[in-house]
């Protein structure tokens, strides 16, 4: 799963599940939906980092964190994971922001009543979260960012090639892959992949690597070194794994308790 500081937490696509007309809508009333997710997305981080202040937290891996210290100030929301509960609590915060615009701008009986649907529902899934809890993860790993990649005279395959990184812990737990980096080359020519500055808690990272965008898979058998590049070998790419959904909660704040994961 992607941690709340990764990016949007939601896309378009995920508002049209709830609300088919959705863009039509936005585009209608000239509302915009990015500026919209992003509005309640930052709304919902400030209602989650006021409850985590309030919480006495243990976390599995770290010392007790006192509510006033500046530690969890210090770490603001990059530890929390995106859960399905939290991001259904966004899509439906940001659906009712746009039907109060909607309505705001029209002063249409049915866009009323979908605001007030929509707040209702949108209460409903935060008092969820609050039940259910907020995900956390001891060692949070940002999104991987583009790798650097160079040429260089050498026995690679030539053809067109994406690759992805991702971050890996020291538990073995691994980072949402970053964007694509693209190389062009002749045969002859070899790649060479390196990922950028590494985040506090990386102890390594992977490399994922296809001739299409839609096609990287896991290259190296084994994390590498933060300061080991990886090259193309002259044999061509192997095909593993995609990469992963990102991390999952470690432990969860909810109320007055910390709950352990499973």
């Amino acid at each position: 799963m992607a941690l709340f500081t990764d990016g949007p937490i939601s896309l378009d696509t995920d508002l049209v599940q709830y609300e088919n007309g959705i863009l039509a809508l936005a585009a209608e009333e000239q509302i915009d939906l990015t500026g919209k997710m992003a509005l309640a997305q930052t709304e919902i981080g400030t209602r989650l980092m006021a409850l985590l202040l309030r919480q006495e937290t243990r976390s599995p891996f770290t010392n007790w964190i006192d509510p006033q210290d500046m530690l969890r100030r210090e770490i603001g929301m990059a530890d929390v994971v995106v859960t399905g509960p939290l991001k259904q609590w966004h899509v439906l915060k940001t659906l009712a922001l746009v039907y109060r615009d909607a309505y705001n701008n029209q002063l249409n009986d049915r866009y009323q009543k979908k605001w007030q649907e929509y707040s209702t529902l949108e209460q409903n899934a935060k008092e969820m979260i609050y039940l259910i809890g907020v995900g956390l993860v001891g060692y949070p790993l940002p999104v991987a960012g583009m790798p650097a990649v160079a040429e260089q005279p050498g026995t690679g395959p030539g053809g067109t090639f994406f690759f992805q990184t991702t971050w890996v812990n020291q538990l073995g737990q691994e980072s949402v892959a970053g964007p694509l980096a693209t190389a062009v080359t002749a045969p002859g020519v070899q790649i060479t992949v390196t990922p950028t500055v590494a985040p506090k808690f990386a102890t390594g990272w992977n490399v994922y690597a296809g001739n299409g965008p839609q096609v990287c898979t896991l290259q190296n058998a084994a994390p590498l070194g933060l300061s080991q590049g990886w090259t193309v070998p002259g044999s061509g790419l192997v095909t593993g794994r995609v990469p992963g959904n990102g991390q999952t909660p470690d432990y969860y704040v909810m109320n007055d308790r910390v709950l352990p994961r499973g």
